[in-house]
């Protein structure tokens, strides 16, 4: 199935869907949902056709069960890099042994756009901006997510590949952002072993200074994570601190986890009522441990 004119974002220099639009016209087509999966999957395949045009003519695509990758790889290399990519996906849901669940619906795709150039002449089209800001791998999740590198050695990516593989697998579940991130920042940690959780006295220390009642608002909320201050660095930690008190060093049973998750998922107090529903406990209390006597829970009409 051919792209139409009208479902392309004017003035690019790659070809890139407006994918909102195209939910649209597949839903006006059936309601079938196996029908509409087949339908996105035949309009991806010629979105990346496109792309594949206009990289060059030694680009290709290969697939797998869960990938499509487009690169200039050989038959080898390519079937090797499919094949790390799928382990990865296996690595990610043993991890997550209480939200196991299908993978999201279509391919991946993976862009492999070995030429820097036109690397960052892709990148562009999402950021608005020719400058050469990264040299790594960046997962762009707007439309039909994906991921973009500038090298073959996809091992250079792992920790990227785990945090946002991680993220898709549970987006259906709409979870508050602490979670969200305590959950994919935990599985990547245990998959790659390069950034293991440390709480040692400086750390707490830290927490300790930085962390007041409205700050702590803003964390529930999600506004920390995009601080320019500490607080981007501590909400990323500070979420990993709860979740393992909940886990509790593995006493907390998984089924409970598992309910607490789900629960929590498009809530609108944080998952304050869905710890204090599942687990018999209120989340200030867990911080009340770390930080000391405070106002910590999370107001559900700041949430």
């Amino acid at each position: 199935m051919d792209l139409r004119d009208e479902w392309l974002f004017a003035g690019r220099e790659f070809t890139q869907p407006d994918w909102s639009r195209i939910d649209a016209w597949v839903r006006g087509q059936t309601g079938d949902l196996a029908e509409q999966d087949a339908i996105w999957m035949a309009i991806a395949r010629s979105w990346i056709s496109a792309l594949c045009k206009e990289f060059g003519e030694a680009y290709r695509v290969d697939e797998s069960e869960h990938f499509m990758l487009v690169s200039v790889a050989s038959d080898a290399k390519a079937d090797e890099l499919l094949r790390f990519l799928e382990r990865t996906l296996v690595d990610i849901r043993e991890a997550l042994p209480c939200l196991v669940g299908d993978p999201p619906a279509g391919k991946c795709p993976v862009l492999v756009v070995a030429d820097h150039d036109r690397f960052y002449a892709y990148l562009a089209d999402f950021t608005g901006s020719d400058e050469l800001i990264t040299i790594g791998g960046v997962f762009l999740n707007r439309g039909w997510g994906h991921f973009a590198l500038p090298s073959h050695d996809l091992r250079l990516y792992e920790d990227t590949f785990a945090h946002e593989l991680c993220h898709a697998l549970v987006s259906r579940l709409r979870l508050p952002l602490w979670l969200d991130e305590a959950i994919a920042v935990t599985v990547e940690n245990s998959i790659t072993r390069r950034n293991p959780y440390i709480l040692d006295r400086e750390m707490v220390e830290r927490h300790q200074g930085y962390w007041t009642a409205a700050h702590i608002q803003a964390f529930w909320t999600g506004e920390s994570f995009g601080f320019a201050d500490d607080g981007h660095e501590l909400s990323y930690h500070l979420a990993q601190f709860i979740l393992n008190a909940i886990y509790q060093g593995g006493a907390t049973p998984p089924d409970l986890i598992n309910e607490f998750i789900l629960q929590a998922g498009g809530s609108d107090d944080a998952g304050a009522s869905a710890a204090r529903e599942v687990l018999g406990f209120e989340l200030g209390e867990l911080l009340e441990h770390f930080l000391g006597e405070g106002d910590w829970d999370p107001v559900p009409s700041r949430s």
